[in-house]
């Protein structure tokens, strides 16, 4: 896939509706997308979708390289007698950035409507409002409704899902900023892997999964792996890039320097679980760059963590591997980044999936 096509993907991708635990719309746009390249497609019990791409080795190990296709979003808790929304975020939402924005409001017959949460006009703001952040449980999104009857009509309850409204915007060079960037970029990467290995079969078996739940509970991934039982994973999610006026010194990733390997994540609230990459995959990662001429970035981070820190206590342990493209305002309504560096991720995995053979040492050392 050509450079445009990313974009044109990615844009699309960004634009589906596909709350966490609401993927469906996602998922079979993806199984379609997918069953252009390999007859083998399938979406299993938990909502994922896999793509196998057999090997023309049976001795090889097998390859699995996932990206979520949920997203950070709301759900509604409590609808007011005058049709305002109460919600309760899911995933990590900042209250920071939420004041003002449009979302989408689903209902339980599969319906969206426009809507945005509101926010106090700045000339009654008191100079204690002026300083604090409100919290969700004080927040509302109003969609014009007058009546909590009027509201029910539409078949919108408690419960129903809400993301943020789809926007797409390019920015100068060959940058592009928007709503759920994250993760439609690890899944436009899975389309470009899935077009190259339709044209060169690798000696591994490769299964391509789009995974749910990432966002929710981190867990997608982990029931892929039951149903596909691979023997070691690759995750497309990239690091915060620390590039910009408020993160400079946070790491060495930068926008547009090419795809970010995290060799070490950790999240300690209640969680004590991340990952800490595989040395031979790392190796093959590195070797495939440096066969392409495109430099890799490196980072390691406390406060987050993917799939990865489920998936490698699986059976009797999966080596794991977290990279991707970098980006800024992760988690915000506009996320950014650089198509250079998402080109390159899916020519890097793809180098790396053809230097699998039946000799690649799965042990940890």
């Amino acid at each position: 896939m050509q450079k445009e096509e990313l974009k044109t993907t990615l844009r699309e991708y960004m634009g589906i509706i596909r709350l966490s635990g609401y993927e469906s719309r996602m998922a079979y746009r993806f199984k379609d997308d997918l069953s252009k390249y390999t007859d083998q497609v399938m979406i299993d019990k938990t909502g994922n979708v896999i793509a196998t791409f057999p090997g023309s080795d049976p001795e090889a190990p097998h390859l699995m390289v996932f990206a979520h296709m949920d997203v950070i979003g709301f759900v509604i808790s409590r609808i007011e007698p005058d049709g305002f929304l109460r919600i309760e975020r899911v995933g990590g939402i900042s209250e920071k950035i939420v004041q003002g924005i449009p979302v989408m409001v689903g209902s339980e017959n599969g319906d969206y409507y426009p809507g945005l949460i509101g926010a106090k006009a700045y000339h009654i703001q008191s100079p204690a409002d002026k300083a604090k952040v409100d919290p969700f449980p004080s927040l509302f999104i109003d969609i014009g409704a007058k009546s909590m009857e009027q509201v029910h009509e539409l078949g919108i309850h408690v419960g129903c899902p809400v993301t943020f409204a789809p926007h797409y915007v390019e920015l100068l060079g060959d940058r592009i900023a928007g709503a759920y960037i994250d993760d439609a970029a690890g899944l436009t990467n899975l389309l470009q892997i899935a077009s190259a290995l339709a044209e060169k079969k690798p000696e591994c078996t490769v299964h391509l999964v789009g995974t749910v739940m990432e966002e929710f509970n981190a867990r997608g991934a982990m029931m892929a792996a039951r149903s596909v039982k691979t023997d070691m994973a690759i995750c497309l999610l990239g690091p915060g890039a620390g590039d910009t006026p408020d993160q400079r010194g946070v790491n060495n990733v930068v926008l547009g320097g090419g795809p970010g390997v995290t060799l070490f994540n950790f999240h300690g609230k209640g969680t004590l679980n991340g990952n800490i990459a595989h040395k031979g995959l790392f190796e093959l990662i590195k070797k495939s760059a440096q066969d392409s001429g495109i430099t890799l970035q490196r980072s390691a981070a406390r406060g987050a963590l993917s799939d990865t820190a489920y998936l490698q206590l699986e059976n009797d342990g999966i080596p794991c591997l977290d990279m991707g493209m970098p980006d800024r305002y992760s988690h915000s309504p506009m996320e950014t980044c650089d198509l250079n560096d998402l080109e390159q991720v899916g020519i890097v995995v793809t180098g790396a999936i053809y230097g699998i053979n039946r000799d690649f040492n799965l042990h940890r050392y």
